[in-house]
């Protein structure tokens, strides 16, 4: 099967070689924080320097959000230092920090919904002459700053009425009319369509050219690659890489973190779970249907488009699942995968678009009714309860109406292991067993599909390896699987269709084979030849 392109070019706003100087404007040393036994961030070092654009990139809970937390004095590490132009603030309050010169923006909204674009704007220009006692026109520098970040159409709309994309532009104004020296931007361009992407890294390099350090976190990789001329990479709390757009794209260390390891091989955890599983139907080699069986899809989603509030996430995706198929949905973070699955088991009602279940018109059925009508999910992260047991765990799945004994006997057939750790509390378990107990219990009720958010999530290659070739074996028993992914290479060794969502669009649709081909430029923003 053909792969199927949608994808617009890189766009590159200017291409320069990056500025390094001997003092950064913002030294972040060492940073360690740890939230009980999670350690967050590791020894964390990066350095933001007057002039440029540097991003930091990493997968989901790389720790992103929390290294600005640290900066901006929102967090306090449990090691390291964080020093803005020579001064050591790393145990300052906030505001001490915003009057040395950091100013953010945040991944969830924080504007002045009731206030115009240009009061939220005259708010922090406000606040700058009040403490910092410089004679400065407050209202000529907030019609500046409005002008340049292209609002000035919408200068006197209130906030809370205008749509999210725009008001992430009004948090970036707000935040310049602080005068800051460093900016960090958290998520800018979400909700901006690519004109108004394009302007804004236009913006930041303007900025840069006037002196100001910017630090940017972003999931959408082309913007990153084009706009920025440094870039960090977090993952699992640890700086992994730094360098050039074009250095970072090349690096293997890289493209593992984002697209998985395509190693093969064994470790004792791995052989065991992969020992400690049977198809209940049939022997293990029961052949999984191709993609391209006849027959009507057990789970479709046709034209759907949802979002969160007035920004819309998912636009015009079209997904169909067969009996016994493995559909593995790709994309970088941010794409729309985890929304996807939340319209297909009920969570997120779409705007637009039909949701059909064996051919059945399920829009807008509830997610408990979904869910007895045969639409199990396995939520991000296994939602497993920790503290309880693995029986009583495994209870939870009567609320359907099948009795415990059912419930325990099909988990139990499936997966031996936990019928050996049934009293265990659940979060003594190995994650490829916590992984197992989650699927077990969904599996439990007899679905018709199975949707799988992020299963690899926090585990090592080899048990990713383990949990999918479980999966394959419950694609055997006629099972409809639609799974999220980010980490691409294990997932495509059992898929039988494969995608790639960008954007909210499934922008790429084919074999896993011809799908592996495009990865790249799809996670990380081109073919890192600039």
């Amino acid at each position: 099967m053909p792969v199927s392109r949608a994808s617009p070019p890189v766009t590159s706003y200017r291409h320069r070689r990056p500025r390094r100087s001997d003092v950064a404007l913002l030294d972040v040393d060492q940073v360690t924080v740890r939230f009980g036994g999670l350690q967050a961030l590791d020894h964390v070092s990066i350095t933001i320097d007057a002039g440029q654009v540097t991003g930091l990139i990493g997968p989901n809970g790389a720790g992103k959000t929390t290294l600005f937390n640290v900066v901006c004095g929102l967090q306090a590490p449990n090691g390291g230092t964080v020093v803005i132009d020579g001064v050591d603030v790393t145990h300052d309050k906030p505001h001490r920090r915003a009057r040395l010169g950091i100013a953010r923006t945040f991944q969830r909204l924080e504007t002045f919904g009731t206030l115009s674009t240009r009061e939220n704007v005259l708010v922090a220009a406000e606040m700058r002459r009040g403490w910092s006692r410089e004679r400065f026109d407050v209202a000529a520098l907030a019609e500046n700053i409005i002008e340049r970040v292209g609002l000035r159409s919408l200068a006197d709309e209130r906030v809370d009425q205008l749509p999210t994309g725009t008001a992430r532009l009004i948090e970036v104004a707000r935040a310049l009319a602080s005068k800051p020296r460093v900016l960090l931007l958290d998520e800018p361009s979400s909700g901006l369509n690519d004109s108004e992407t394009h302007a804004l890294g236009s913006m930041l390099h303007e900025l840069a050219r006037d002196g100001l350090g910017v630090l940017l976190v972003e999931h959408d990789m082309s913007f990153v690659m084009a706009a920025c001329d440094y870039i960090h990479v977090l993952d699992f709390g640890r700086v992994i890489a730094s360098g050039t757009p074009k250095e970072i794209q090349r690096d293997p260390i890289v493209r593992a973190a984002y697209l998985g390891s395509s190693d093969s091989g064994a470790s004792t955890e791995a052989s065991a779970l992969r020992s400690h599983v049977r198809v209940v139907a049939g022997s293990d080699d029961v052949p999984v249907p191709a993609a391209g069986n006849a027959g009507a899809p057990t789970l479709t989603l046709e034209g759907i488009t949802a979002g969160y509030g007035l920004i819309d996430i998912l636009h015009g995706v079209d997904i169909a699942v067969q009996p016994g198929q493995v559909y593995a949905l790709l994309g970088p973070n941010g794409a729309g995968k985890s929304s996807t699955l939340k319209v297909a088991s009920g969570q997120l009602q779409p705007r637009e678009g039909k949701v059909r279940l064996v051919g059945r018109d399920v829009t807008g059925e509830s997610s408990d009714q979904l869910a007895r009508d045969g639409i199990c999910l396995v939520p991000e992260g296994r939602g497993i309860f920790p503290n309880l047991t693995v029986i009583e765990n495994l209870r939870m799945a009567t609320y359907s109406g099948t009795s415990l004994a059912q419930v325990l006997e099909r988990a139990f057939e499936r997966f031996p292991r936990l019928a050996e750790r049934r009293k265990q509390i659940a979060g003594t378990l190995s994650g490829g067993e916590q992984q197992m107990l989650s699927m077990a219990r969904g599996l439990a009720t007899d679905p018709k599909v199975l949707l799988l958010d992020e299963l690899s999530m926090g585990l090592a290659p080899l048990i990713v390896e383990s949990l999918y070739d479980i999966v394959k074996r419950i694609a055997a028993e006629r099972v409809a699987i639609l799974i999220v992914e980010q980490f691409a290479h294990e997932v495509l060794g059992v898929a039988d269709v494969a995608a790639i969502m960008l954007h909210g669009e499934v922008q790429y649709r084919g074999d896993p084979e011809d799908i592996s081909s495009v990865l790249e430029a799809a996670y990380l923003g081109g073919d890192g030849s600039r």
